[in-house]
């Protein structure tokens, strides 16, 4: 799930083995915006009402340390123009770190081909890396042993696993981990806009407040985060995971709101801990699953979640061995951000928008006309319309909610009520034929199968019925 190379900017949780570069140029300019403001220091005092709330709640597990060390490094020493080969059980066992600056301030390269380059100079260290750990393989002792092959042997000295450095040397075990210190700082910014709101939902469901930071781990607060398995939004859901609390359908996807799905996130992990009983084990069953994770306690008869891991042999994968020792590097790292970073950081000026819940369909001109005009301002408060609303192929449908500005909403609410119902679908209507399946179709009409699916959802592609009627996007 995590190999992955291609992919641009937060695509990929940040666990992920990714040597995608990140643009990063555009931060000081959108730190210049008007209404940016000076970040705040995270303040978790009075909590007393928080579920499983105590001193040291979020205090680093005994056995933990190492994990949790490993990950303030990756999100404060090194950036995504650099990264470490390691190894995935011994996480703090690190071979070397890779450079990219040079590919990247090769002018000649395109951004295809330095994403090449990168994902090749991967490579090439692991195969140097797997070499001389199988050639330590053959020694039975340090002695003879200099420089990195002593190194890597003293990595490894406290280790009693069998054929110990030829296990390290396999794929499963030798990983990439790409830094994540420019997405750090430029998660910080962005976490500006809903961050206050987010502590205020989870005060709300007595939820300790310090669970507002897993989007650091999850997407970096990136609201346009899209994970090639399907997670979306800050809080990355699955569709699966978010059914039972947001709202999926031709109109929108409320897992990229950053407030309903926060609350979605709440109830999650409420349900999490009610579960499980504590939170190192409710956090790690918001990546793993909780009832994946209740077998490993009922097996191993323990709730300790660093006996776990250590036990764990392959039944935890590499995230759902590192999420919870990456969250609290997360809020270590927020916490002393300024000191850590070595430079004053800013917040992106707070949002205000008020939702308004639609009693008619609204095309997606009229919701800019909102905005007066402004297309991207309209995107940034209405992040949950999927594609084909912008794209007005598809109404927002009634019953669905915009998102606007707090000045705006008498003003809204007025130019909604005299508007038409607009038809759900920027479409004509085309009867099915005998014999006829969705790739025919879209074949025939120039359009993309995947669009006319989408336009079409309510229908099983399967069940096509001669007469039957079915919507074809307007390019």
């Amino acid at each position: 799930m995590k190999l992955f190379f291609y992919l641009m900017l937060f695509v990929v949780p940040l666990y992920a083995e990714d040597v995608t570069p990140v643009s990063f140029a555009d931060l000081k300019e959108k730190m210049n915006m008007e209404g940016m403001r000076p970040w705040r220091q995270p303040d978790y005092s009075h909590q007393e009402n928080a579920i499983g709330y105590e001193t040291g709640a979020f205090a680093v597990p005994a056995g933990m340390e190492e994990r949790v060390s490993f990950w303030i490094d990756i999100y404060t020493k090194y950036s995504t123009d650099q990264g470490l080969l390691h190894d995935s059980f011994y996480v703090n066992a690190v071979y070397e770190v890779i450079d990219f600056t040079d590919i990247m301030n090769n002018e000649s390269l395109n951004n295809y081909q330095k994403q090449r380059a990168r994902a090749k100079r991967v490579k090439e260290r692991k195969l140097a890396v797997q070499n001389r750990l199988l050639k330590l393989s053959k020694y039975k002792s340090p002695a003879g042993l200099d420089g990195e092959d002593l190194r890597y042997w003293y990595m490894f000295a406290k280790s009693d696993e069998m054929n110990k450095f030829r296990v390290a040397a396999s794929k499963k075990r030798l990983r990439f981990q790409l830094g994540q210190r420019d997405r750090f700082i430029k998660g910080i910014f962005l976490s500006g806009r809903h961050l206050e709101e987010m502590e205020k939902i989870f005060k709300d469901y007595n939820l300790p407040i310090e669970l507002t930071r897993l989007p650091f781990v999850e997407s970096s607060f990136n609201y346009k985060a899209r994970s090639h398995v399907g997670a979306s939004g800050i809080w990355q859901f699955m569709r699966y995971a978010a059914r039972p609390y947001l709202k999926l359908n031709l109109s929108v996807d409320e897992r990229n709101d950053p407030l309903k799905s926060t609350v979605a996130a709440a109830k999650l992990l409420r349900n999490n801990y009610k579960i499980l009983e504590n939170w190192p084990l409710a956090v790690t069953g918001y990546n793993h699953g909780p009832a994946g994770v209740r077998r490993l306690v009922r097996k191993y008869n323990t709730t300790n979640l660093v006996e776990l891991i250590d036990i764990r042999k392959g039944r935890f994968g590499f995230a759902s061995a590192n999420f919870y020792a990456s969250f609290l590097a997360a809020l270590e790292v927020e916490k002393n951000a300024e000191v850590l970073f070595n430079q004053k950081l800013f917040w992106d000026q707070a949002h205000d928008g008020q939702e308004i819940i639609l009693s008619k369909n609204m095309s997606v001109k009229e919701l800019v006309h909102l905005f007066d005009g402004d297309d991207a301002l309209a995107k940034r408060y209405n992040a949950h319309l999927r594609s084909a609303v912008w794209k007005d192929k598809v109404r927002i449908e009634r019953r669905n909610f915009i998102r606007v500005p707090s000045a705006k909403v008498d003003y809204a609410v007025n130019y909604i009520k005299d508007l038409k119902s607009a038809k759900l679908y920027n479409a004509k209507t085309y009867k099915v034929a005998h014999g006829d399946t969705f790739s025919d179709i879209a074949h025939s009409f120039g359009i993309r199968l995947q669009e006319l699916m989408n336009a079409n959802s309510n229908i099983n592609p399967r069940r096509l019925r001669p007469g039957q009627k079915i919507y074809i996007p307007i390019k």
